[in-house]
C-alpha cells in the first residue's frame, strides 16, 4: 500500500488498503519523453494482459485545454498557479487515479507529484509549503525516469514544438539557454527525491526495446509481488 506525500490526508471514500493495483509515477525532465514512455509502457503491458490506464495531472482534455489558455495570463502568480494545478491534480487523483487502483489497474501517472513538487520548488517556491499543498497525492509504488540530460531534453521539446515555454525556463534568460538551465535545477531536485523512492532510470536510446522489456518485467515483478499474501 502506498503511503501519502504530507502527514494530511485526503477524505476519499475509499476503504484502506486504498487499491489492489500498480501506481507507477512517470517523472523527469520536461522533454526527456515522459508521455512517450508511458504510452509505450501501457501498450506493452495491456499486450501481456494487464489492465492499464496513463492519467496526467489534469483531469480531462477540456481542462488541459484551458489550463493551456489561461497558465501565462500575468495576473497569475507562481503560487497561484501551482495551487491551481495541485487543485485540479487532486480531482483527477480522487475520480481517475483511485477508482482505476481500485480495480486492480496499472495506473501509469504521466507527472504524478514528484514532478509538480519538483516544478514548483525550481520556480522559487518553498519546499515545505509545497509538499504540504500535495499532501493528498500518493506516493508511486515505482518511479520510472527517462534518461535525459538539460540540453537533449531541449533540443527534443524544440522538435516537437515551434518554442520553448516560458513557464519551464528561467526568467531572465535567453530561451534555450533558460530553459536548460531551470532543467538542471528540476534535475538536482529530482537527484534528492531519489534517495527516499523506488527509482528506476530507463535509457531509451538508441533501441529502446531491451530497456522497456526490463522496466515492464519489474512493473509486473512488483504487481505481482504486492498481490501475493502476506
Amino acid at each position: 500500500m502506498s503511503k501519502f506525500v504530507h502527514s494530511l490526508q485526503p477524505t476519499w471514500s475509499h476503504d484502506r488498503p486504498y487499491y489492489d493495483g500498480l501506481y507507477v509515477g512517470i517523472d523527469g525532465l520536461d522533454g526527456s519523453g515522459r508521455s512517450t514512455l508511458a504510452l509505450s509502457l501501457k501498450n506493452w503491458l495491456q499486450s501481456e494482459g494487464y489492465p492499464t490506464v496513463v492519467v496526467t495531472p489534469f483531469p480531462n482534455t477540456r481542462t488541459h485545454q484551458f489550463i493551456t489558455q489561461v497558465k501565462h495570463d500575468r495576473r497569475l502568480g507562481t503560487k497561484s498557479r501551482h495551487l491551481l494545478y495541485a487543485s485540479l491534480f487532486s480531482i483527477t487523483t480522487q475520480h481517475t487515479i483511485l477508482p482505476h487502483l481500485s480495480a486492480g489497474y496499472v495506473v501509469l501517472s504521466d507527472r504524478s507529484w514528484i514532478s509538480l513538487y519538483a516544478r514548483a520548488v525550481a520556480q522559487g517556491l518553498d519546499s515545505a509549503w509545497v509538499r504540504t499543498t500535495l499532501g493528498f497525492a500518493l506516493v508511486p509504488d515505482m518511479v520510472i525516469e527517462p534518461q535525459a540530460d538539460p540540453v537533449s531534453a531541449a533540443r527534443r521539446e524544440l522538435s516537437a514544438s515551434d518554442a520553448l515555454d516560458p513557464l519551464e525556463s528561467l526568467p531572465n534568460r535567453h530561451n534555450f539557454d533558460g530553459f536548460v538551465e531551470f532543467q538542471a535545477q528540476i534535475r538536482d531536485i529530482l537527484q534528492e527525491l531519489k534517495k527516499q523512492e523506488n527509482w528506476h532510470l530507463v535509457n531509451l536510446q538508441p533501441d529502446s526495446t531491451l530497456e522497456l522489456d526490463r522496466i515492464v518485467h519489474q512493473i509486473i515483478s512488483q504487481l505481482e509481488r504486492s498481490d501475493a499474501p502476506s
